[in-house]
């Protein structure tokens, strides 16, 4: 337990640092809201410091924060502070696509490490963090949503009726792209067979409508775009439906189709911008 309270803090604490010194180059250069906008993640990510060492002091821990690290925390950030700070491309758009990214990676680490876990306190420890995790993705999510409708400029929202049966196709069609790109890599495979689960247990939860306002479309062949825009539907759904079943039910799907899309980014050679006309 000492040592993942000690990875979280550090994990945490680097998020912090890495934001807080982002926000100083971008002041330097005179811009000013999108210093206050990563200014506010370095907050967001400090109050998860202070978080964590609560839950560590309720365990009868050490401080996190003089607990030796097991090892190197792992790196959660596409590119070193400096860069994103001294870009002359940086948008609230970009800069929240990136730190959805770091959530999600989190997310997907502490999955791994619950699913991994030889103790039941660790185990459980882990999944809150992961719990943690995907609360902090919807949030940045919706921020990031609001960011690309904005640079797109004035004019409506892109509304779909989606049907939990349209979900299900949507996996399904995954699963397609995911055997073609198999190519005898027994991950890809491994997915593909979850994603087919995933529609089945969809085609079991009834046919309801919801108003879904994604931010983009899938490249009809990149399972990297089409895995990004089922994690989008399913937060969605977990924030929108009434029913507390299909509620359940998307929050689970959500959190399996993080852990897919960081295994498929990682199994993916990067071929994609991040800017709003290329997001899934």
């Amino acid at each position: 337990m000492a040592d993942l309270f000690a990875v979280a803090h550090a994990m945490e604490a680097d998020a912090v640092a890495y934001y807080t010194r982002v926000a100083a180059d971008l002041r330097a250069q005179g811009s000013d809201t999108l210093a206050r906008l990563f200014e506010r993640l370095a907050t967001i990510e400090s109050g998860h410091v202070d978080l964590i060492t609560t839950w560590s002091a309720e365990a009868g821990g050490t401080p996190p924060a003089q607990t030796p690290l097991p090892w190197p925390v792992p790196g959660m950030f596409d590119a070193p502070a400096e860069e994103v700070g001294q870009s002359r491309l940086m948008t609230p758009y970009r800069a929240l696509a990136a730190a959805v990214r770091q959530e999600e990676r989190s997310f997907a680490f502490w999955t791994y490490v619950a699913a991994t876990a030889p103790r039941d306190d660790v185990r459980a420890a882990a999944e809150r963090m992961a719990h943690e995790e995907l609360d902090h993705v919807a949030l940045l999510r919706r921020e990031r949503r609001t960011a690309f409708h904005r640079a797109r400029g004035p004019g409506p929202a892109s509304l779909r009726t989606l049907r939990v049966g349209d979900l299900a196709a949507r996996e399904r069609t995954l699963a397609d792209l995911l055997d073609a790109a198999d190519a005898g890599d027994r991950r890809l495979g491994a997915l593909a067979a979850e994603a087919r689960a995933n529609a089945a247990r969809l085609d079991r939860a009834g046919e309801t409508e919801l108003q879904l306002a994604l931010e983009g479309e899938a490249d009809a062949r990149d399972p990297v775009a089409a895995a990004e825009v089922l994690v989008e539907a399913y937060l969605t759904t977990a924030d929108l439906a009434a029913d507390a079943a299909l509620v359940a039910t998307a929050q689970s799907l959500a959190a399996t189709a993080i852990t897919r899309l960081a295994a498929l980014r990682a199994a993916t050679p990067p071929g994609t911008r991040d800017g709003p006309a290329a997001d899934g």
